[in-house]
């Protein structure tokens, strides 16, 4: 199982047994080789989990989102159904529909609620699209389930920008200069962080519903491929791995 996340504290909250974690910072194509080498060697399935915008009035922090499909310059890809449905049943609060992605984090208001009109995506985030892409180009099924942070009229300041690496840490010495640079942007700061809090502890929750794999079960596609079933059961003692 390949779980592909932006932060490695959403990687840490991934990790199990039998799962491997890649924390790719926003930008998948850097972890694209390595990824491609687990399915090869035997990974069943992808799953995007982690944070995301909500683009949608009712959704608050915490909230889940179930993806149906995810899309991205104007192409989309379906998530798999069964998998989907199953990861629906664990979080039966959660907001089924689409996930958008895009290269940076949305952070205007009025570009996240342009997003939803011109995709009717229910959230928003960096990473779900090319993970997509890759299991396609693999052939192994897809989900992606994540928990929004800030919700659609929360306005983000520039150091939450400036803050992600590509190896899914944060830079406190880039967010601190641009605290200094604009100090205006202090309280802001402070209810991104509160919003973030609040994700992470459902985060956390939720991840201990969906279980060790996901709710992923074996694929038509993946027994097709010889690939090894997955089962619901605890994988055989191995040490998580965080890529």
């Amino acid at each position: 199982m390949i779980v592909i996340t932006g932060m490695r504290a959403e990687a840490r909250i991934a990790s199990a047994p039998g799962v491997r974690v890649f924390a790719c910072g926003g930008n998948v194509g850097l972890r694209a080789a390595a990824i491609r080498h687990a399915v090869s060697s035997g990974a069943p399935a992808i799953v995007s989990f982690g944070i995301a915008g909500g683009l949608l009035p009712h959704m608050a922090p915490g909230h889940w989102i179930v993806a149906t499909g995810v899309s991205a310059n104007g192409q989309r890809i379906e998530a798999d159904a069964g998998w989907a449905a199953r990861l629906a049943e664990r979080l039966p609060a959660a907001e089924l529909g689409d996930i958008v992605s895009v290269p940076e984090p949305v952070r205007r208001t009025h570009q996240k609620r342009h997003l939803q009109a011109s995709t009717g995506a229910c959230g928003v985030d960096m990473e779900s699209f090319q993970a997509a892409a890759l299991a396609r180009e693999m052939g192994v099924p897809f989900a992606a389930v994540r928990v929004v942070a800030d919700p659609v009229e929360r306005e983000l300041p520039p150091a939450v920008h400036s803050g992600l690496q590509t190896d899914g840490s944060v830079a406190m010495t880039a967010v601190l200069e641009s605290l200094a640079r604009q100090p205006s942007q202090m309280l802001s700061l402070a209810r991104v962080s509160i919003d973030a809090f609040v994700a992470f502890r459902a985060l956390l929750a939720g991840r201990e519903k969906l279980g060790p794999r996901f709710a992923s079960l074996a694929c038509p596609t993946v027994v097709a491929r010889g690939a090894r079933a997955e089962a619901e059961t605890p994988a055989p003692a191995a040490a998580p791995q965080v890529a």
